[in-house]
């Protein structure tokens, strides 16, 4: 039986990097990092793991600036049908899923950038102006 990981790594920038103005306030903002999700075909997880290791060293614009962690890495068996994936994105498409027992990573999740503590609070406060 094919052994299918998911893998969700977390990358913490050294130095807040400004990201486009979002469409909803027009404002530019800081991220200090971000989540990417993974899914992997592969005979272990650690195997799974360098995979993901080696897309984010190549996509990575500075990677020797950044810390880098798995947030956790998790198998999964017996998957038969896209729905019993517990994250099911819209960029994942039916053929990507059909394709999985293809050694390597069949599907890279979206980045999701997230705030430094002190910057939500701040947008927080200037929202509950309005």
């Amino acid at each position: 039986m094919m052994k299918y990981y998911s893998v969700r790594i977390q990358v913490d920038f050294d130095t807040p990097r400004d990201m486009p103005p979002l469409t909803s306030s027009g404002k530019t903002w800081r991220s200090v990092g971000y989540f990417q999700s993974f899914y992997c075909t592969e005979k272990s997880k650690e195997k799974a793991k360098q995979l993901t290791f080696c897309f984010y060293k190549e996509n990575e614009t500075n990677p020797g600036s950044c810390k880098f962690r798995f947030e956790r890495s998790a198998w999964m068996r017996g998957l038969t049908k896209r729905e019993q994936l517990s994250i099911v994105s819209h960029d994942l498409t039916d053929e990507m899923f059909e394709n999985r027992n293809k050694i390597g990573i069949w599907f890279v999740g979206n980045i999701e950038h997230y705030v430094s503590e002190a910057d939500y609070a701040s947008l927080m406060i200037e929202y509950a102006d309005y």
